[in-house]
Formats: structure tokens, sequence, C-alpha cells
């Protein structure tokens, strides 16, 4: 007993010494929030530049699923991660708009994605650390191995690389920079990941490459729960409803009255003409998708990266079918409040709410939209359709229903 009262004593009197000499007074706010930020750790990550919007949520859901299960587990609870914004994307070409960081809260309803994971924004750490500078206290620049099945076998591993050459743009911001760079050659699940970050005591740790690692369980329950987190911003949710009241006639989440169609073109018509269709090809299995399912429907929409005279022929067939044929037009308006990310967003939302859908062979954007469906309850046979190539094999598009 003396010796717990003598180390309590040394305890207060430590505590109450002079703040300027690195020291707080326990009992004080102050004290408590200094001593719960220096108790914070932040893992950064970030995709290759040439990867679009919808791979790098599913890269975004490795990382919080990853996080959220070490929480569940009764490890890690005082890392978090950091939402990269959304800068410069490859399919983002709209003129006149500014080129700046976007927070996710622009597209996504952050405080969802909170309930299931811990992250936060990049601004909101900015915000924390009230400095000017930021700096990651290491980048970890993840590559692949060159040899992925050595011996025949995948295994999990990864190791330092020796030669690392990389240039980081930190989403445009150029007040933040790293203090140390580490290339480390990676395979298999992200989960393997916090081995990576166990190898210092970093309070800023970043991951470039991360769409590198694998999810440890994809379609698990976990992996559904992340995926329902994902709600869309309420300024999309209502853009999109609207359109949908107004032009296709439905009020509910499971529509009857139209069908929709993503019709991927640009470089999947370039680089996989074996796997799209013709113009006419296109409105040829529109019209029996139609047929099949439900002769009444007339309204078809359309969500698509096509030029705008491809979108006018594939117009003119379907009308010339007795279908009345819609696009989400933005206005100048929309560009310069929603931005790209969320026009195409308002495209997704309103596919999937469609009685029916056609979507595009291994595109994320028909995946992103199968598992909005999936979440609302349509039945698979409406939801796993693709276009097929007018001649040839047509591959079944992969089946990854809800898991409750």
């Amino acid at each position: 007993m003396i010796f717990i009262s003598l180390l309590l004593t040394s305890l207060v009197l430590t505590c109450a010494e002079d703040n300027s000499q690195g020291y707080c007074i326990a009992n004080e706010q102050s004290c408590a929030t200094q001593l719960e930020e220096e108790e914070e750790k932040f893992i950064f990550y970030d995709v290759n530049p040439p990867e679009g919007f919808n791979l790098r949520r599913d890269v975004y859901m490795r990382f919080a699923i990853m996080m959220s299960e070490a929480r569940k587990q009764g490890r890690r609870k005082n890392w978090n991660l950091v939402l990269p914004p959304w800068y410069n994307l490859y399919h983002w070409k709209t003129a006149d708009v500014s080129n700046e960081p976007l927070p996710w809260s622009m597209f996504f309803d952050v405080e969802s994605l909170k309930a299931f994971a811990p992250v936060v924004e990049l601004h909101e750490l900015f915000s924390k650390t009230k400095r000017k500078h930021f700096q990651i206290d290491r980048l970890y620049v993840l590559q692949n191995f060159p040899n992925a099945f050595e011996n025949g076998v995948f295994d999990d591993k990864w190791e330092i690389n020796t030669h690392c050459d990389y240039t980081a743009s930190f989403w445009g911001y150029k007040n933040v920079t790293v203090k140390e760079i580490v290339c480390v050659k990676f395979q298999g699940m992200i989960s393997k990941l916090w081995e990576v970050v166990m190898q210092s005591s970093h309070k800023y740790v970043m991951f470039a490459h991360g769409e590198i690692p694998l999810h440890d369980n994809y379609g698990s329950k976990s992996f559904w729960e992340c995926r329902k987190s994902m709600k869309f911003s309420k300024k999309l949710i209502e853009t999109a409803k609207k359109y949908i009241s107004e032009n296709l006639h439905c009020e509910g989440d499971i529509c009857s009255t139209y069908i929709s169609v993503h019709w991927r073109r640009q470089d999947f018509a370039r680089a996989r003409k074996r796997d799209v269709p013709s113009i006419k090809g296109t409105s040829t299995q529109i019209d029996k998708a139609i047929k099949k399912h439900n002769s009444d429907i007339v309204d078809v929409f359309i969500a698509s990266d096509a030029q705008y005279s491809e979108l006018i022929q594939l117009e003119n067939q379907l009308k010339n079918l007795g279908y009345r044929v819609h696009f989400y037009s933005p206005t100048e308006n929309d560009l310069q409040e929603l931005r790209d990310g969320g026009i195409a967003i308002v495209d997704q939302i309103i596919c999937t709410h469609a009685a029916y859908f056609i979507g595009t062979h291994e595109s994320t954007f028909t995946f992103r939209i199968q598992e909005d469906r999936e979440i609302l309850g349509f039945e698979s046979s409406t939801t796993f359709n693709r276009l097929c190539p007018d001649t040839g094999r047509c591959e079944k598009p992969s089946k990854w229903t809800i898991v409750q």
C-alpha cells in the first residue's frame, strides 16, 4: 500500500508540472484532449491514378473492412482510416469545372460510413492538427511481385524492396509531404497490411497503390455490411428520385415502369470489341429483354459514356421499335454543383431502381449498380444481365448475391 501511495503521488506531481515542460494537468479537459490525440493513429491510402471512381469505391471497402474487423477483435482501436479526397480522376473531363480535391461528403453520407468503420475526412484531420504544413511519417509504396504464382502457389507475402522510385501528388495538396518512402512488394489479403503497419510506431502511415491488396472475404457478411453503409449523399439521392418521378413515373424504390441499361463505350468499344455489341446489336438486345421481361414497358433509361452521335443513333433505333428513350442530361448548374462524379452517381441511382437492368461485362460501374439492386431486394434475374457481342461467346455475369 505504501508503494502504491508513493506511485500515485509521483504521478500527480508529474502531471502538475508546468505545461512549458511538456506536461499537463491531468484533470483538465485540454490534457485529456491532448492525450487522446497523441494516442490516435491514422492510415492513409491512395490508388493508381488511372483507376476510376467505382474501382476506388471497392478499394475503400477493403481498407474499411480491415479497420472494422480489427476493432471487432479488440485490436488497433486507436487507428483511423483517412478518406482520400477525390482528385483529378481520369474519367472526369468536364471543362470549366475547377480541379480541386473533393471530400467524400460530396458523394456519400459520411456519417453512415463512420457507423461501420473509424473513418475521417482529410480536411477533418487538418482541422485537428491545426498545422499549415502536414507531414505523413512513412509512405509504403506497394508493388506486385513479378511472379504471383511462384511454384504454382499464390501465397500471402510481403517484403521490403530496395528499389524505390515514386513521385506522390497527395491529392493536389501542396502542403502535404512525406518524411520517409519505403517500397514494399506485396501479395495477398489486405489484413496482412497490419504486419507492415506494425513495423514502426509512426502516427501517420500511408499506402500508395491501395488497389494491390485483396479482399479477405469478398461477398461475406462483413463485405455487405460495409457496402450497405456506403449510402450516397442526400443531394444526389434527391436529384435522382426527382428525375425518376418526373420522367419515369415511379415514386417507390422498386419501380416497374422502366428498364435501365449501362451501355459502356469509349475504351471498352476500342479495347474489348469481343465483349460489346454494335449500336444495332444493342437496340436489338434491349428490345428482346423488354419483350421477355414485360412487354408493356416502353420507357428505357440509358447511362452511357458514348459519343453524342452514338447516343442519337441508339435512341433513333429504339424509337423506331416503339420505345421512349431517356438520358439524364445535367444542366450547367448541375455540373458545377454535382461534378462529374455526382452526375455518374445520379445515373447509377436511376439504373438501380429500374424494373430490369442490363449492364456491361466486367464494368465496375455495372458492378456497383448490381450491388445496390441486391441491397434493395430485386430478383437476381432482373439484375445480373449483360449486353452481349453481336457474334461469338457471351459469358454470363457472375452473381454476387447479398449475404444477410
